[in-house]
């Protein structure tokens, strides 16, 4: 019984932590209007270095200058990943953005083949069907043509925001190779320092720099920094010993429907029919990805990155 309520407590904090991804969807496309996304993201993940360093003062140095030289490949496309969803808010909705980003599981074994030579099963080839026929839908507007190879409803942050999800795929595919010989906690730690370093000379650099410590900016910025980046880290690090990866990534499909809701709720956003049919179809998707044969090293890690 109380190994029954340990798994229990592991998948309610799991669930916790996807309800705030979920969340800061909304919480960021609100907080844009107040700052540029280089600006944002660099003090979210500046902040989220600190409660690390906080939490983990001698941990995050104990790591070879290889395993720092890996930890900052893996940030060049976790900046890429963060750097094209947050910029993809400003033009597309909260709830697509989440839908959309969900894809970059999917994309995982197609980008594994190119590079890895690993060949994905039969569930893998479906999910990325499935997700074809999903995205088309959730970004095609009413007008669109049946047919057409282009939806006329895919707008730019439709498209930043798929660029996104090849970017946190590429991370994941990038992370196995690395995560097995290496402390998660440095290898965090570094990806979330680059990011920020990255990104604040971006919006050193950009006339357009903007960051205006509004309500909504200054909540976006601890709830993205501190909770859905810091302390969710930590909540994971806990629950994954005391639940498996598959297990995990299966409720972390929540999110996009998190996000559906809570855009819903505070903006306002409708997806529609089709837009709902769409975000169903790439949540099926994301799912038969995760029903079908994991490989070792992600499974054993239990890294699904590319959250908000």
């Amino acid at each position: 019984m109380p190994r029954q309520r340990t798994h229990i407590a592991a998948d309610l904090s799991l669930l916790a932590i996807t309800a705030v991804w979920g969340f800061t969807f909304t919480a960021v496309k609100q907080a844009l209007g107040a700052a540029d996304p280089f600006s944002f993201l660099a003090v979210r993940f500046a902040l989220a270095a600190v409660v690390l360093l906080a939490a983990f003062p001698r941990r995050v140095f104990r790591v070879t200058a290889r395993g720092a030289a890996l930890a900052a490949l893996i940030g060049v496309w976790l900046t890429l990943g963060y750097a094209l969803q947050t910029t993809g808010l400003v033009y597309t909705t909260a709830s697509k953005s989440a839908f959309i980003t969900g894809l970059s599981v999917v994309l995982v074994p197609v980008l594994s083949l190119a590079i890895s030579r690993v060949r994905p099963g039969l569930a893998s080839v479906g999910a990325v069907a499935l997700a074809a026929i999903g995205l088309y839908l959730l970004t095609a507007s009413s007008g669109a043509r049946v047919g057409s190879l282009r939806p006329s409803g895919m707008n730019v942050g439709d498209l930043l925001t798929l660029g996104c999800a090849a970017a946190f795929a590429l991370h994941i595919v990038t992370a196995e190779r690395v995560a097995p010989r290496y402390d998660a906690v440095p290898l965090a730690f570094w990806q979330i320092v680059i990011t920020a370093i990255a990104c604040g000379l971006i919006a050193a650099a950009s006339p357009a720099r903007r960051l205006d410590l509004t309500p909504w900016a200054l909540s976006a910025l601890i709830i993205t920094g501190v909770l859905a980046t810091a302390v969710a880290f930590l909540v994971q690090m806990w629950a994954q010993r005391r639940t498996s990866a598959t297990h995990v990534a299966v409720i972390f499909t929540a999110e996009p429907v998190f996000a559906a809701l809570f855009s819903w709720l505070i903006q306002h956003e409708v997806l529609g029919a089709r837009g709902l049919l769409g975000g169903g179809l790439i949540l099926c998707a994301v799912l038969v990805a995760q029903i079908g044969p994991q490989r070792g090293p992600v499974e054993a890690e239990g890294l699904v990155p590319g959250r908000q």
